[in-house]
Parts: structure tokens; C-alpha cells; sequence
């Protein structure tokens, strides 16, 4: 008996493995079409040099070579043995990083205290958004304190944050008294925590990753332009307000404000420099944290299956990688605009029964406000991809209650009014640089208007059509995988779910992908990067299908071989780094990579300009590594070269000297991308013949210039300013 019960079991394992429900068998199928089409798609490569023809191999050909080349990928880490390594050189940036979110999550305790929501989540969600709450409140009350004028006083910020510690914790002490004397608990049976604990295993390699490089020094161009450049300069002029020479300083900068904090406290020298890695690494682990919401959401949604798909989804995305690698600020927005739609999820979602409460309808209002705000705080398409969508969903899930309603309006007002404040008295257009036209008052003449408005239009095709059906086609595509960075788990369980996953969760989560899009195809200059706020959507959608087909044997099976391909896919792709152009060298001493990130022409500037001279820049205004005083200005802005042009040669010296410009740096390489066709367009103001004819007057003298082989005129240029009474 034992003995037929023991060979019974084979057969009847392998028959309930295939006797699974018709829509496993189709999600099978159309995972393996999903995946065909996606490694065939041909991927973005740099070019070795100029005389070589261009490579575009496609995923799969990247994944085999990836698969081969993977020790030596992995030897990119510690900078091919080519450079020194480092690791304690990051413990001073850790631990100011570290007592930021121990903060973060004191105040965000106390804040979903006061709002009734601590039983409302379960253990990581909870985690997650008592994080973002308390980021979002260091973020505000930094944008507060620092409009101003307070940057330069620490211990503004510090009794600041301390009475808002004692305002909102007041009352947290007797939740913790009540804890203590409360009876413990048994803790709840976790059947699945063994195979939780080996996703989580498998995932590791991917977090390592996603945390070395969040550490690692900026290199990408916007960073070096105004996401950590602006807050630099605020700084050290010790006021946040809106800069004359970047545009890009009226643009909300809520993320930004967790690198300009640390840069208050930091005890070193360059203490913008460290607290802007600060900032870049807390921003780095927002992949994380919105992994983390998935999974907690998917649990608290439908369960283990949606959680574990839906986190896995995320990791596994290299554009979420490449956002915490760079700086970019995108995921951060992403994160905002998924957690200020979990709280009317929940609402959608909740099934009430006879012993359950209610659910704290006012908390979560005031808390899905609260992020919603964070993520226009973050970025102004929010307004159209978050707030205003969210809103909507608050009505059709609570209908006439205005209160709930009047309180996510109030929540997102608070947020963001302190950056429309700002613009609104130093520009006279709160939401400056958009809608210049529409505000009078706006500081900027109307060419540069024009400029702005014309470099982020919808863009046009040969024929000049914006909305052609061509145009259409590739915005789905996009949408869907074609994306180089997209990832591979996402897209056929996100599709699934709208037959498998429940209404009430799986159309509010289509709406808000659905309005993402539009808002990207039909109001934007398409960029890619702009649909990741999309992205942690398709995630939870993907994990809510998972949930449906992990009901069947054959179906977690199929999950477990498509989430783990999709997790080696997405390690092997993002060390690709001639492709993805994501710095690997995560065990690189810091100093090593400032000195490799930072380009000729500001290496020779930061080591021949003096602490009492100005350098006046033009073409290059990624001027993030410059460490003398600079006057410069981005593509949008004025040149500060301007009132040269009608001057006499005594003039000019005089006007130079009263600014205590000594040195003057011109990149014409850039200047040259700018004016390309397409492009942004650069102030025409600045010729050759101007800098040539100062040189003729003995005004400037050539000290350092970049030509490259062959080239008829110099890619960069560095002249020193000699002043009226010098030889």
C-alpha cells in the first residue's frame, strides 16, 4: 500500500501539472511570443570611435555575449584592476544617508500615527511609506527653510526638525506605551517564507547593484546640469531661489532637496560635493523602496504571488536600475505616483464584514494628497499623470464625500506651494518654465519663450506631422517592450491581468496607464524616460495576474522559470555598460571616479583657477565638478557674454574686472550640438569672432584648448582674462 502510494504520486503530480486552466496555457504562449519579439529587438550601442562602424546587436545577442563575458562584466566592478578600489570611502556618505531615513521613518510614524493609518498597512508597505512620508517632510521643510535664506544655518534646520519631531510625536507616546502592555501576539503561520527568502536570494545580486551604483559620482548630463548643480549653487549662495543663468532651477525640485540637506551638516571640505552624493544615493534606493510597495501592495491586494511578481517585475526593469545609477529623478516620481494611488486601491478594494472597521477614509486622503504632492513636487507631469487622475479615482471611490476630497486637495496644495510660491514672486509664473506664454509677467523675453516651448513640443517627422499613424504605432511599441530598457517580466502579465485580475483594482490601474501614455504621446517631447512613472503601474497589474495563475501548479511553475529569466536578463543587460551606459565600477574609490567623471577642460580649471577668481563659462553648463566661482549659463538662458559685444576694449576689461572674471572657458563642441537641426538652439550671441577679437585687443590670452585629429578648430577652449594694466 505504502509502495503504490509512493509511485501514485509521480503521476499524480505530473498530471495536475498539465491539467491546468486554458489561460495558463495561452499565458504560456504568449510569454514565449513576447519574448521572441523582445530579444530580437535591436539595442542601442555606443561607438568604440567614429571610424568604426556602429554595433546594434539585439537583446538576445547581448544576453549570450552577457552570459559568456560575465566574469569579465563583473571584474568592471572593481575597475578592470585598473584603478584603486574603495569601500570605507563611502561610510561617511552611508551613514548621513543612514540617519536621513531613520529620521525619515521616525516622522513618517508619527505622521500615519496622527493620521489613524498605522493598522491600515502591513509590515513592508508600512516600512515603505513611513519612509516616504518622512522623506517627503525633510523635502518640504527644506524648501521652506531654504527660500528663506537659512541654508547656511544649521541650527535653524536642526531645531526645525526637532520641534517638528516633539509636534508629531507628542502623541506616538502613548501608542508605544500601549504596544508594551498590550499581550503579544502568536506569529502567523508563513507557509511561503521559504520560497520568499529564495526570490529574495535571487534578487540580491540585482539590489547589490542597484545600491553600488546609486552610490557611485554623477556623470550623467542633466545631473551635472541642474539635478545636482542647481542645488549646489543654492547652497552656496545659501538661498533656494530661481537662478537668472540655469531655467531648469524653476522647476520643482522636491527629490533634489534630500541632496541639498546633507550638504547643511556635511564636516568635509567639499560639502556640496558629498552631500550631493548623499542625496544621489537616497534617491538611488527609491528602486528599492518601490519595489518594497509592490510587494506589500500586491500582499495587501490579492497575495503572496502578486507580491513576489510584482516586486520581481520592478528590480527587474533596467530603466528603474539606470534611474537609481544616474541621478535621474524619475523613479522617484514613479514611486510618488504609485504610493499616492495605494491608499485609493485600498478604498476600491476593501470588503467590509461584520466585525471589521472602517476604513480611516480621511487619513488616506490626506496621505494619497500628501503623495501625490511629493510626486508633482518632483515633476511637473505629475499634475497630469498623478494628481488630477488620482483625484478622479477618489471620486468614483467615495462619491460625495467632500470632506475626503477637500482633504487630498488641501494635502497636494500644501506640498507643492511652496515651489509655486518661489516661482510665482521671482518670475511671476508659478509654473515657470512652462506656460510662458500664458503668464505676462514671466521674466524671460519672447524668443526665449518660443525656444523653450519649441524644444518641448511634440516632435515632428519628415513630413511635419506630430500624431501620425507611424508615430502612433511606435508609441505603443514603445509602450509595450520596445523600449531599450523596459525590462521582460512587466509587459504579458500586465496585459493578462485585464482578463484575470479584478475589476476594481485592474481598471483603475489601466486608467492611470492609460492617461500616463497620452499624457507622453500627445502633450510631450517623448522621451522615454518620462513613461517610468508608468511603470510601478505595470508592475502591480503584472503581480495581480500572477496572483490568478499561481493557482495552478503549471502556473507557478511558468512563474518561476519567467521571473527568474527575467531577473538574469536584467542583471546581465545593466553590465552591459557600452549599451546601457551605466557605470559598473561600484568598488572604485570615490576619488578616482570624480577625477575619471570630471572632463578635461574642469580638471584643468579646478586646478589652475584660484579661490578669488571667476571663471565665465558658455557652451558646457554641466559644470557640476567646477569648484571655482562660475558664471555661466545653460542653452535657455542669456548669454552673460552678451554686453561685451557692443563694447570698446577698456570697457570690456572693466566689465570683466568688476566680476573678478579671470579666466573664460568656450566649448564650441557643445555650442555646435545645441545649434545642430533638431535641437535645443543656443544664443547667437556667441561667435568665434568675438573671443578672436579680444585676443586681438590682448584682452585674452589661449592657455588651454581641446583639438580633436583633424579637426579645422578647437572642441573647447580656456583663456585667461589679462586685466588693463598687465603686459
Amino acid at each position: 500500500m505504502s509502495r503504490q502510494k509512493r509511485t501514485s504520486a509521480p503521476t499524480s503530480e505530473s498530471s495536475s501539472l498539465l491539467d491546468a486552466p486554458l489561460y495558463v496555457w495561452l499565458l504560456l504562449v504568449g510569454m514565449l511570443v513576447y519574448a521572441s519579439w523582445y530579444f530580437s529587438a535591436a539595442m542601442p550601442w555606443q561607438a568604440v570611435s567614429p571610424d568604426l562602424p556602429p554595433y546594434n546587436p539585439t537583446r538576445g545577442q547581448l544576453l549570450k555575449d552577457g552570459l559568456l563575458l560575465l566574469p569579465e562584466a563583473l571584474s568592471n566592478w572593481f575597475g578592470g584592476g585598473e584603478a584603486p578600489l574603495g569601500l570605507f570611502d563611502r561610510m561617511g556618505i552611508v551613514l548621513m544617508a543612514s540617519v536621513m531615513l531613520l529620521c525619515s521613518y521616525a516622522l513618517g510614524e508619527f505622521l500615519l500615527f496622527r493620521l489613524k493609518l498605522l493598522r491600515c498597512f502591513g509590515l513592508v508597505d508600512g516600512i515603505v511609506l513611513r519612509l516616504a512620508s518622512g522623506l517627503m517632510l525633510l523635502s518640504w521643510g527644506t524648501c521652506v527653510l531654504g527660500q528663506f535664506g537659512l541654508l547656511h544655518h544649521p541650527l535653524v534646520f536642526f531645531v526645525a526638525f526637532a520641534i517638528s519631531f516633539f509636534t508629531l510625536g507628542i502623541a506616538w507616546k502613548k501608542q508605544l506605551f500601549a504596544q508594551l502592555k498590550a499581550e503579544p501576539q502568536p506569529p502567523e503561520p508563513q507557509p511561503h517564507s521559504m520560497e520568499t527568502r529564495g526570490w529574495l536570494l535571487a534578487a540580491a545580486p540585482l539590489v547589490l547593484f542597484i545600491v553600488g551604483v546609486s552610490l557611485l559620482p554623477p556623470y550623467e548630463y542633466d545631473v551635472l546640469e541642474y539635478h545636482l548643480q542647481v542645488p549646489k549653487q543654492w547652497y552656496q549662495a545659501g538661498q533656494i531661489t530661481v537662478l537668472p543663468e540655469n531655467v531648469y532651477s524653476g522647476m520643482p525640485m522636491g527629490a533634489e532637496m534630500w541632496a541639498l540637506l546633507p550638504m547643511i551638516f556635511q564636516p568635509w571640505p567639499l560639502d556640496w560635493y558629498y552631500g550631493a552624493l548623499t542625496g544621489k544615493l537616497v534617491m538611488g534606493l527609491f528602486t528599492l523602496l518601490t519595489a518594497g510597495l509592490l510587494y506589500g501592495a500586491g500582499k495587501r491586494l490579492a497575495g503572496v504571488w502578486a507580491a513576489r511578481a510584482a516586486a520581481i517585475c520592478a528590480i527587474s526593469v533596467p530603466t528603474l536600475i539606470y534611474q537609481s545609477g544616474t541621478g535621474l529623478v524619475d523613479g522617484v516620481w514613479a514611486f510618488y505616483t504609485l504610493a499616492a494611488l495605494y491608499p485609493v486601491l485600498l478604498v476600491l478594494g476593501h470588503k467590509p464584514t461584520e466585525d471589521d472597521t472602517p476604513l480611516p477614509l480621511y487619513g488616506l486622503g490626506i496621505l494619497s494628497g500628501l503623495m501625490a504632492g511629493m510626486a508633482f513636487s518632483v515633476k511637473y507631469p505629475a499634475l497630469l499623470m498623478a494628481v488630477l487622475p488620482i483625484f478622479g479615482l477618489w471620486i468614483f471611490a467615495v462619491k460625495t464625500n467632500w470632506k475626503t476630497l477637500g482633504l487630498y486637495v488641501a494635502a497636494v496644495t500644501v506640498v507643492v506651494s511652496p515651489w509655486l510660491v518661489k516661482n510665482a514672486i521671482a518670475t511671476g509664473n508659478p509654473v515657470y518654465p512652462l506656460a510662458g506664454q500664458v503668464f505676462p509677467a514671466d521674466i524671460r523675453t519672447e524668443a526665449q519663450i518660443t525656444q523653450w516651448n519649441q524644444a518641448h513640443q511634440v516632435p515632428a517627422n519628415a513630413q511635419g506631422s506630430r500624431y501620425s499613424g507611424p508615430q502612433l504605432f511606435a508609441g505603443i511599441t514603445t509602450f509595450l517592450g520596445a523600449d531599450p530598457w523596459l525590462g521582460l517580466t512587466m509587459v504579458p502579465l500586465a496585459i493578462a491581468a485585464f482578463w484575470l485580475a479584478p475589476r476594481k483594482l485592474s481598471l483603475p490601474l489601466a486608467v492611470l496607464l492609460a492617461i500616463g501614455w497620452l499624457v507622453w504621446w500627445g502633450l510631450s517631447h517623448r522621451l522615454d524616460r518620462f513613461l517610468t512613472p508608468t511603470i510601478p503601474l505595470g508592475c502591480l497589474l503584472a503581480g495581480l495576474a500572477a496572483q490568478r495563475i499561481a493557482e495552478s501548479p503549471l502556473g507557478r511553475c511558468t512563474l518561476r522559470v519567467w521571473l527568474g529569466w527575467g531577473l538574469v536578463t536584467a542583471f546581465v543587460l545593466v553590465n552591459m555598460p557600452l549599451s546601457i551606459k551605466l557605470d559598473p565600477r561600484i568598488f572604485v574609490s570615490l576619488e578616482s571616479l570624480r577625477t575619471s567623471n570630471t572632463s578635461d577642460p574642469l580638471q584643468f580649471l579646478n586646478e589652475n583657477v584660484t579661490a578669488d577668481e571667476t571663471v565665465l563659462a558658455t557652451g558646457d553648463a554641466a559644470l557640476f565638478y567646477l569648484q571655482p566661482p562660475v558664471i555661466y549659463h545653460t542653452c535657455f538662458d542669456a548669454a552673460p557674454t552678451e554686453p561685451l559685444l557692443d563694447m570698446t576694449a577698456q570697457q570690456r576689461q572693466t566689465w570683466l574686472a568688476d566680476r573678478d572674471i579671470s579666466w573664460i572657458y568656450v566649448h564650441w563642441g557643445e555650442i555646435a550640438r545645441f545649434r545642430s537641426p533638431g535641437n535645443y538652439g543656443f544664443p547667437q550671441s556667441v561667435t568665434p569672432e568675438l573671443f578672436e577679437e579680444m585676443e586681438s585687443q590682448g584682452i585674452l590670452e589661449t592657455k588651454w584648448e581641446q583639438l580633436p585629429t583633424g579637426a579645422p578648430s578647437p572642441l573647447a577652449v580656456i583663456y585667461r582674462v589679462h586685466a588693463a594694466d598687465s603686459p
